[in-house]
């Protein structure tokens, strides 16, 4: 493995190239450094300076002269008068303990141009003075501990202190809840907080919580945006071009990305460049290939950005230069043969390839076969242009095979096929409280945005909303969802345009598997099912726990010497639901909660009416768990039922099988 990676970045590093012009050549281009213009803080207001605690906003025009023009990359940072940089980025919010006030500031910007990787000179707006802000607030405050010269950086700690309306240190017990753009961050309770790369470019606060009585006492302002960690620049692997490329080809830049930091990259601001006799000819991903040029070289470059990280770009890599070919042989053919719609199961797809024949003979019928392949093994399915994909064509590893033999009144070409994974998901992560779920996608087309969505169809309440073209935010499961998240299985969706909840939105299921830790497994006639499961129980007056109704799945889950033990158990099954509960006769119901969860047993009517009824449930249990009938252990070990409110009480049937809760005490540790 060493010795691969080695290879790898020398194989990178060796490549590292760039581009220049040629006069003699067909196509002109032009590489000259940018300029930025218009420098200046938005607003007119600000001439007048600039308040502490105030957010200012950079602005600027990218001018560049170079052909093709190529695209703003440009960097811009804060400094003050002494040349001191205090921030980077077009936003920076001025601190609003007075530390900066006095001091003058201005905006700047160092333009590039990431095409040619050109780079400009400095241009800043003119210096603005930073006022102080003046505050008297009626209870503590808390804030962030942090220099105005070292901005917060991934991996930093930020700290807090908390001060009177004096100014002086206030003590005592305070609870912590920290927050990234506004939302509370799980699971992060303590008076510091370790900054990580999912706080890159957002904006971090704290509040302080009355531990006694629960309430919020005051909230610090926001950080600047939480700046990249310095490390290694983004490179990449290229695979080799076609020893031999011809006229009417498409050719791809087939690449790798590397980054030593484990950073993500950036496929929306990656650059490509063509060069044909080491002029460039596009900037687009793929190139096709004309007569124009035959016999001259080609080669293509990728220059690598990150999402995450510093410093964003990568040096440009280019593959080894080819010869273009003209065609040998006068066989009609199919060139750039491609698999274009969604492979999921029920969309169609269609064959796209571009026909070309050297002497000029027109395409009658060509010849179209579709396969499936699974398991190694290929099975033909279709012999149109189009096909829809069937159930059963989905699996992990599947793949799906286009081909097309091009067909005039003279000759019969050679096959072309190209062959496509078919979508898959598949999740890792802790799939319960305050836990995390990331999807992994295989063979999955391009997609606007995504997000997740619960399997109970009757409610439409998307989470996790990802804008980005093709990724895929993680799933936090937090205590605060509701009742229709907690014992339902999750699926992702993928929107192909900007709207969310259509019909042409494809939503997959999280499959069962051992990279999702911490799920419960559910069982129905459609299969196994990956379930969050949270919120298993309340504390009630910090002695007892009251558990929720348990599941049919959970049961069957159990040692087989346990479940023999409750021979009455069986499924309540409820309308609807992709899962169903567990009833049993009350006495087996008792023992089986002392056995599970210890003394008490089963919840008696008091717990029932008080804890476990009415709406607006803290606890987040399904409702349709709640509504089942349940038995109740009254006083001297009465079995009822929960509905008994009446006096007398109304007897449980000893040989009848309900639903049922347990209660616990509370560990005392």
């Amino acid at each position: 493995m060493y010795r691969h990676i080695v290879t790898l970045l020398l194989t990178v590093f060796i490549s590292a190239c760039g581009g220049g012009g040629d006069e003699s050549s067909d196509v002109i281009t032009v590489s000259k450094p940018p300029k930025a213009t218009n420098v200046a803080l938005k607003g007119s207001e600000i001439d007048n300076g600039i308040q502490s605690g105030q957010e200012v906003i950079g602005q600027y025009t990218f001018n560049s002269a170079s052909i093709p023009p190529g695209l703003d990359a440009s960097i811009g940072f804060w400094e003050t008068e002494s040349g001191t940089s205090i921030h980077r980025g077009l936003k920076y919010r001025i601190p609003r303990d007075n530390s900066l006030a006095g001091t003058r500031i201005r905006f700047c910007v160092k333009p590039f141009n990431r095409i040619d990787r050109k780079a400009g000179k400095k241009a800043c707006s003119k210096f603005v003075l930073i006022t102080p802000v003046f505050f008297d607030p009626s209870s503590p405050m808390v804030k962030i501990l942090s220099n105005a010269y070292t901005p917060e950086v991934v991996g930093g700690e930020l700290l807090t202190f908390i001060i009177n309306k004096n100014g002086d240190s206030v003590d005592g017990e305070h609870g912590f809840r920290w927050k990234r753009n506004g939302q509370i961050i799980p699971n992060e309770n303590s008076d510091s907080y370790l900054l990580t790369v999912a706080d890159e470019g957002k904006y971090i606060s704290v509040c302080i919580i009355n531990q006694v009585t629960n309430t919020l006492i005051s909230c610090s302002e926001e950080t600047n945006a939480i700046q990249a960690a310095a490390g290694i620049m983004p490179s990449v692997y290229l695979e080799p071009l076609s020893a031999k490329v011809e006229v009417g080809q498409n050719v791809l830049l087939d690449y790798h990305f590397i980054d030593l930091d484990n950073d993500k990259e950036d496929i929306d601001t990656t650059s490509f460049s063509w060069f044909v006799d080491d002029n460039r000819v596009s900037i687009e991903q793929s190139l096709l290939v004309d007569a124009s040029m035959v016999h001259k070289k080609l080669k293509g470059c990728v220059t690598p950005y990150s999402l995450t990280g510093w410093p964003k770009s990568g040096e440009m890599t280019c593959t080894e230069e080819v010869i273009i070919t003209p065609i040998a042989g006068d066989l009609p053919r199919a060139n750039n043969v491609a698999i274009m719609g969604h492979r999921f199961e029920g969309k169609t797809v269609e064959g796209s390839y571009d026909y070309f024949d050297l002497n000029n003979n027109h395409e009658t019928a060509s010849l179209f076969t579709w396969s499936i392949i699974k398991n190694g093994q290929e099975t033909v399915v279709g012999q149109e242009q189009g096909y829809t994909l069937q159930s059963g064509d989905e699996g992990k590893g599947n793949k799906i095979r286009f081909c097309v033999v091009a067909l005039n009144n003279q000759a019969q070409g050679i096959p072309a096929c190209v062959t496509e994974d078919i979508a898959w998901l598949d999740g890792e992560g802790s799939f319960k409280e305050g836990g995390e779920v990331t999807a992994n996608l295989e063979g999955y087309p391009e997609f606007s945005q995504s997000y997740w969505l619960s399997s109970d169809k009757g409610t439409a309440f998307p989470l996790a909303i990802n804008t980005r073209s093709n990724d895929v935010s993680p799933l936090a499961i937090e205590s605060s969802l509701p009742n229709f998240i907690n014992l339902r299985p999750m699926r992702l969706c993928v929107s192909f345009d900007n709207n969310l909840l259509n019909s042409d939105d494809v939503c997959r299921e999280i499959p069962v598997g051992n990279k999702l830790t911490r799920s419960i497994s559910l069982k129905d006639d459609r299969g196994v099912h990956a379930a969050i499961n949270i919120n298993q129980f309340i504390t009630v007056d910090d002695v007892y726990r009251l558990h929720r109704p348990s599941t049919w799945s959970e049961f069957k889950a159990l040692p087989d010497n346990m479940q023999s033990e409750f021979s009455s158990a069986e499924p309540s099954h409820l309308i609807g639901e992709s899962y169903s509960g567990l009833k049993m006769t009350p006495k087996q119901a008792n023992e089986f909660c002392l056995l599970m969860h210890g003394a008490t047993g089963l919840a008696s009517p008091v717990f029932y009416y008080k804890f476990a009824t009415g709406s607006g449930l803290s606890h987040s249990w399904p409702t349709e768990l709640t509504l089942q009938e349940f038995v109740a252990k009254g006083l001297g070990g009465y079995y009822q039922l929960d509905k008994s409110g009446l006096i007398p009480p109304i007897p449980a049937d000893l040989g009848k099988k309900y639903s049922f809760m347990c209660v616990s005490l509370v560990p005392q540790y």
